[in-house]
């Protein structure tokens, strides 16, 4: 089953929010922590947390409906 992506990074207070809205809620996710990447630095840098599906980008702040909607989104299977 797929998952939204946290693009997210250590230390970071919106990030450890967004993570118990997400865990709040009930929604998976897989946490990535963009400081592992420099092309994920590149592309994150300021823009942390961003909720992905493989279609689409939520930036912060983003409500549980938002991220619940963008979940429904995904391939089930």
């Amino acid at each position: 089953m797929k998952k939204l992506k946290l693009y997210s990074r250590m230390e970071c207070p919106l990030c450890e929010y967004a993570e118990e809205l997400l865990t709040a809620a009930g929604i998976e996710f897989e946490f990535v922590d963009i400081d592992e990447s420099p092309e994920l630095i590149q592309r994150y840098h300021v823009r942390v947390p961003v909720l992905a599906s493989e279609l689409e980008e939520l930036n912060w702040p983003f409500t549980a409906e938002q991220a619940q909607a963008l979940s429904e989104e995904l391939p089930h299977g």
